[in-house]
């Protein structure tokens, strides 16, 4: 074994395993035990151990002396390749070990793409959901500032049975120079708390809350407009959805989302124009009381068997029992076994595997009557009886949108022949 283990470190839960191979400069290695310091990144222990399967594992390489892969376990290690652009391989490394770390979690946490910051007496943590480029990581700077203790600037790691929130305190990635790679620095040499693994006070979820920064060029209406809002389920749900990693891999990825925004009583959005104004209305957030299940809804999964889970709708709301179809030649639709969605008394979510949309009440309907395969007829006469008899071309507008959309997929009856094919068609 030519790869030595340089350091280890805690983090989001797991221990972290950094090897270099040689040539590996020791210049590097201090720079990233600086950085991530506040992850209990330490030098390793000579001499060097074995691998450990329990562990992620990273290895350092030199472009003069590449490494083969590795697999330890069932898990291949990833190989980052450094030079001496010190600044560029930090915020790779960075990158790298988020991503490593994000994979041993998918489908037993929930993962955002978020920061998250604990009120120190309590053990409160906000969420701070957005995509790169909104702000999290001066969010995360304010808050800390402000006494919040910082958990992570990036992801956010939580346990769906407990709310335990995974502590990440990675360095902080600054802009320095544009268009230079960011500067990693750990959150202690900027000033800032960071979670002590000796705290008995534990980081548990309370609040989640998408940011909307505006430009300080905002137009006064809009300015007016700042605070915290509760965001409807639906578009809620699409947020955290586009902002979750491993959704779809994760089972019943969709309903356990939606049992996390019930538990904390809803999703915010705070609107802001600077980051000073965060610590003062997250924390009258964290003193405002949620209730649970303020708005209902129902778990339905595509066309595959098993009974829809969830929060009942009254059953006024949802279409009646579904009638079997008599047999003929007419083409079924049917939901796409692909798909799964969260009804409201407001339209539907639906879930593909990488992306999600919202439909109105009719088309909610719509795809809920389709179920496992019900003829065009069936589902025009159903959707008359709840809405009345639509205006010519409304039933076929909203049924090619889903069509087009991949919630609905069409089949021939069974045991019937499928249509032969236009000649001309043929190549």
């Amino acid at each position: 074994m030519t790869e030595t283990l340089v350091f280890t470190m805690r983090a989001m839960g797991a221990v972290v395993d950094v090897f270099a191979g040689p040539g590996v400069s020791p210049r590097l290695i201090e720079t990233l035990v600086s950085a991530w310091t506040d992850c209990e990144a330490c030098p390793a222990p000579e001499p060097s151990p074995p691998w450990n399967p329990e562990h992620v594992s990273i290895v350092l390489a030199t472009r003069q002396n590449p490494m083969p892969a590795t697999t330890v376990g069932s898990r291949e290690v990833p190989v980052l390749t450094v030079d001496a652009d010190v600044p560029r391989v930090a915020q790779d490394f960075t990158s790298l070990v988020t991503l490593e770390l994000i994979r041993r979690h998918i489908g037993r946490m929930h993962l955002f793409h978020a920061a998250a910051l604990m009120q120190p007496g309590t053990g409160q943590v906000v969420a701070l959901v957005g995509p790169s480029g909104r702000g999290k990581t001066t969010a995360s700077r304010a808050l800390a500032r402000a006494g919040w203790v910082y958990l992570s600037d990036e992801t956010c790691a939580i346990d769906p049975e407990t709310l335990a929130v995974l502590p990440y305190p990675k360095p902080l990635s600054i802009i320095a120079k544009p268009a230079e790679p960011k500067t990693q620095i750990a959150a202690s040499a900027l000033g800032l708390r960071h979670h002590d693994p000796a705290s008995p006070v534990r980081p548990e979820l309370a609040r989640l809350v998408v940011l909307d920064r505006l430009d300080a060029g905002t137009r006064p209406h809009e300015d007016a407009a700042r605070g915290l809002r509760c965001l409807p389920l639906l578009e809620s749900l699409q947020v955290l959805a586009e902002q979750s990693s491993g959704l779809a891999r994760t089972r019943d990825g969709l309903l356990r989302l939606a049992e996390l925004a019930d538990r904390i009583g809803g999703v915010d959005a705070v609107t802001y124009t600077d980051s000073s104004q965060l610590p003062g209305l997250l924390a009258d957030s964290l003193e405002t009381r949620r209730d649970a299940g303020v708005e209902p809804w129902k778990y339905i999964p595509g066309s595959a068997p098993g009974e829809p889970a969830g929060h009942d709708l009254p059953s006024s709301d949802l279409p009646g029992p579904v009638v079997p179809e008599p047999k003929g030649s007419e083409r079924l639709y049917s939901r796409s076994v692909e798909t799964c969605g969260i009804v409201t008394d407001h339209g539907m979510l639906l879930m593909h595997p990488e992306r999600t949309v919202i439909y109105s009440e009719l088309g909610a309907d719509l795809w809920i009557e389709a179920g496992d395969g019900r003829t065009r007829h069936h589902l025009e006469e159903r959707l008359s009886e709840i809405y009345g008899p639509p205006p010519p071309g409304a039933f076929d507008v909203v049924l090619d949108t889903i069509l087009e959309d991949g919630g609905l997929v069409v089949s021939n009856p069974p045991g019937t022949a499928s249509p032969p094919t236009d000649p001309e068609e043929q190549p």
